[in-house]
């Protein structure tokens, strides 16, 4: 169990973020984005929900739920990758969602099995 001391707690497949009575099956968010000191999280059924917190705390939490953090701006679901457009240098996403991919991270993640057969295509 992962605990942001009392802020989020991370057990049975659920994200619980206890003072504002929300749960979040990790199988439902698709991404997260940050947005300055915000975080919104995309979800399955298309809602956003927007965390008062910076990505750098999520980062931590979600980096042991299969959950990758892809550029500065986005941590995605891994089991929500679809394909990577190399024109536009970002990953597609259920949902039709977009995330960018940094180069840096580009060269990382070429060599691990989730992103392998979707980045040495291009």
């Amino acid at each position: 169990m992962n605990i942001i001391p009392e802020f989020c707690i991370i057990s049975k497949g659920k994200m619980d973020f206890i003072y504002q009575k929300k749960k979040i099956p990790l199988t439902e968010i698709i991404m997260l984005q940050a947005v300055a000191n915000y975080t919104y999280f995309h979800l399955l059924n298309g809602k956003k929900i927007v965390i008062s917190r910076t990505m750098k705390l999520f980062d931590r939490l979600l980096k042991d739920h299969q959950f990758t953090r892809i550029h500065r701006s986005f941590i995605i679901n891994e089991s929500h990758l679809k394909s990577y457009d190399a024109n536009k240098e970002c990953i597609m996403l259920s949902n039709d969602l977009e995330a960018m991919i940094s180069r840096r991270k580009k060269r990382t993640l070429k060599y691990t099995a989730d992103f392998k057969e979707i980045l040495w295509e291009n």
